[in-house]
C-alpha cells in the first residue's frame, strides 16, 4: 500500500510498524491470519484474496443454497410420513429463498434492500429455531391474589400433578402471573408414547397478522362484535407472548437455546439490519462510501461481502437447527448426512471471520479489545500494556459493517504499539 493514512482517532496508522510492535496475525487457538499480501493470504488453511468477486464465499453460498433448496427432497420416512416434519423442512427451504433473494439483490448493487430482506430472514431463523426445538409454552393469568398465589406455590412445593410441567413462574404486584410450562404433547400412540411438539408450530397457522387490535374490529352479519374483539385480543396476546422480537429472545433463552451473551449478539444484528428495514435513517454514505452522492448504487466490496456472510451464517444456523426435529419422530431421517455436514462445515469455515454467535473472536477483535484494556490502564495512570483479554471477555462489535471494513486494513495503534495485520488489506478501507 502506498502512502500513509491516519484515521480520525489520532494514534492509529497504516504501516508495518516497528519491530517491537505486538502483532495480531494469529487467532487464539491457532487460526492463521495470513501475511497480509495483496495477492492472497492463508486463512484456516485456505487462500483468500482481496479481489472483488468474493469467489470462495459465493461458491460456499451456492452449495449451501442448493442444500437448503433441496432439503425437503432429502427426507426419508419409515412407516409414518410425518406431516409436521415436512412442514418444517419447507420452512428451511422458504428461508433459503429469502437469503438467496438478498444475495441476488446484492449482485445488482441493491445493498440497502438486501439488508432489509436479511432482517426478515434473521427473524424467521429465530422463529424456526423455536418451531424446531422449542419445548415450552407460556400461560398468563390476571387478577391472581396473594392468597391464591400462595396456594399455588404450596401445591407446587407439594408436587401437585397440575404443576408437574411448570418450569418457571412469576407474579407481578398487580396479580399478573406468567407460567412457563413444558409442552405441548401429542396424544399417546398404541404403545403409550407421546411426541413433544413446539407451540410455535401451531402458531404458524393460528396467528392472524391482518386481524388488528380489538378496537379495530367491525360488526358483521356473521360474527358478533364481542366475539370478534375477544378473538382479536387473544390474537394480540399471542403476538406479545411469543412473536415480538423480545419474546423470541426470551423464549429462546427459556428453552436453553441461547445464553445471555448470544442474546446480546442477536440484538446487535437485529438493530443493524432494522436500520435498513425502516426508512428513518439515510444509510447511503455508510453503504456506498463517503462520496455516495457522486453516484449510487454502485459496487461496494464490503457490503457485498457482508450480505454473503449473513446468508451463510443464517443458512447454516437454520440447517443445523433442523435435525433435532427428526430425533423425536421415529423413522424420519435425512439422506446423505455426511454430505450435508460437509457443506455446512465449508459454509461455516468460509464465514468464520464474521463472528455471528458464540465466542468466535477474530484477531481484529482481540486487537481492539487489547487496545481498549490498555487505554483504561493509561487513564488510571498505569503506563503499561496489559496482557490480551481472554476470548470470552472481548466485547461484541456493535456495527458489523464498520467492523468488516476495518478488518481490511493494516493498522498500528501508536499509543500501545499493538499492530493488526489484515489478511485482506485494501486501500479503499481507509476512505470509508
Amino acid at each position: 500500500m502506498s502512502g500513509c493514512f491516519v484515521s480520525i482517532s489520532a494514534g492509529v496508522r497504516d504501516s508495518p510498524g516497528p519491530a517491537a510492535a505486538r502483532a495480531y496475525p494469529r487467532l487464539p487457538g491457532g487460526s492463521l491470519k495470513g501475511a497480509g499480501r495483496r495477492e492472497g493470504a492463508l486463512v484456516h488453511n485456505r487462500w483468500v484474496t482481496a479481489d472483488d468477486d468474493h469467489r470462495e464465499l459465493d461458491a460456499a453460498w451456492g452449495q449451501l443454497f442448493h442444500l437448503i433448496d433441496g432439503l425437503p427432497s432429502r427426507l426419508r420416512w419409515g412407516d409414518v410420513h410425518h406431516l409436521d416434519v415436512a412442514d418444517m423442512a419447507d420452512r428451511v427451504r422458504g428461508l433459503g429463498l429469502y437469503l438467496d433473494s438478498a444475495v441476488r439483490l446484492s449482485s445488482q448493487m441493491r445493498y440497502e434492500p438486501a439488508f432489509a430482506l436479511l432482517r426478515s430472514a434473521l427473524e424467521q431463523s429465530l422463529v424456526d429455531w423455536l418451531v424446531f426445538q422449542g419445548r415450552t409454552l407460556v400461560q398468563r393469568f390476571k387478577g391472581v391474589g396473594e392468597e391464591q398465589w400462595a396456594a399455588w406455590q404450596k401445591d407446587r412445593a407439594a408436587g401437585a400433578d397440575w404443576t408437574s410441567t411448570i418450569r418457571d413462574w412469576s407474579r407481578t404486584k398487580k396479580g399478573d402471573v406468567r407460567v412457563v410450562r413444558e409442552g405441548l404433547f401429542s396424544e399417546p400412540d398404541e404403545h403409550g408414547d407421546k411426541v413433544q411438539m413446539s407451540i410455535y408450530y401451531f402458531l404458524l397457522d393460528q396467528y392472524q397478522p391482518t386481524l388488528g387490535p380489538p378496537s379495530a374490529q367491525m360488526d358483521t352479519s356473521f360474527v358478533e362484535l364481542e366475539d370478534l374483539r375477544r378473538v382479536a385480543g387473544e390474537n394480540d396476546a399471542l403476538w406479545r407472548t411469543y412473536l415480538t422480537w423480545s419474546s423470541l429472545l426470551t423464549n429462546l433463552q427459556e428453552n436453553a437455546l441461547v445464553n445471555d451473551a448470544d442474546m446480546g449478539r442477536l440484538a446487535v444484528h437485529y438493530r443493524f439490519l432494522s436500520g435498513y428495514a425502516h426508512p428513518v435513517v439515510d444509510h447511503r454514505r455508510e453503504t456506498y462510501g463517503r462520496d455516495a452522492s457522486m453516484g449510487w448504487p454502485r459496487y461496494d466490496h464490503y457490503c457485498s461481502e457482508l450480505v454473503l456472510l449473513y446468508a451463510l451464517a443464517l443458512g447454516a444456523l437454520e440447517v443445523r437447527n433442523f435435525p433435532p426435529v427428526l430425533d423425536t419422530h421415529p423413522g424420519a431421517s435425512l439422506a446423505d448426512p455426511d454430505q450435508i455436514d460437509e457443506v455446512l462445515r465449508a459454509a461455516e469455515s468460509s464465514a468464520s471471520h464474521f463472528w455471528f454467535l458464540g465466542t468466535n473472536v477474530h484477531s481484529y477483535d482481540v486487537w481492539q479489545a487489547h487496545n481498549q484494556a490498555s487505554f483504561r490502564l493509561f487513564k488510571a495512570g498505569q503506563l503499561t500494556v496489559p496482557t490480551a483479554p481472554a476470548p470470552d471477555k472481548i466485547p461484541y462489535p456493535v456495527d458489523p459493517l464498520r467492523r468488516l471494513i476495518e478488518m481490511h486494513r493494516n493498522t498500528e495503534e501508536l499509543l500501545t504499539g499493538l499492530y493488526y495485520q489484515s489478511a485482506w488489506p485494501r486501500e479503499d478501507a481507509w476512505f470509508r
